[in-house]
């Protein structure tokens, strides 16, 4: 006499409930419990350092820039078509861009400072390329 899963399935509908409660709570915190700014899934924030409607006039700033935050940087430092990313303003139409990205505006602005640079324009855009 097998009397079914009613109260088991009762009972895991309500851990999924909360766990999507919990993962849905908003903007992850730091250590010290200030707010975060992160991006959705699929986007990451870059700030654009310059910006050519040739590739090649940025091989010089994009080696500067690789060699003030060092070569493990080298990942985060882009020259793209600005066609390659959603969300960047119309004046880069048709250009390649220059810049550099992370998950977070806090780290993508230690990497600026780090650089001794400033960003022409910051923000958050999702990738359309592939690599």
């Amino acid at each position: 006499m097998s009397r079914g899963c009613g109260g088991l399935g009762a009972l895991l509908i309500l851990c999924a409930l909360a766990v999507f409660t919990a993962c849905s709570d908003g903007s992850p915190t730091s250590s010290t419990g200030a707010s975060t700014p992160t991006t959705s899934p699929g986007q990451v924030w870059l700030a654009v350092l310059g910006s050519a409607e040739d590739p090649n006039e940025l091989d010089t700033p994009y080696a500067e820039l690789v060699r003030s935050l060092g070569e493990g940087s080298v990942t985060h430092v882009v020259v793209s078509p600005s066609a390659c990313y959603s969300g960047l303003p119309s004046r880069y139409d048709g250009r390649y861009v220059l810049g550099v990205w992370d998950d977070t505006q806090p780290s993508v602005r230690a990497m600026l400072d780090s650089a001794g640079t400033r960003e022409g324009w910051i923000g958050t855009v999702a990738s359309t390329c592939v690599d």
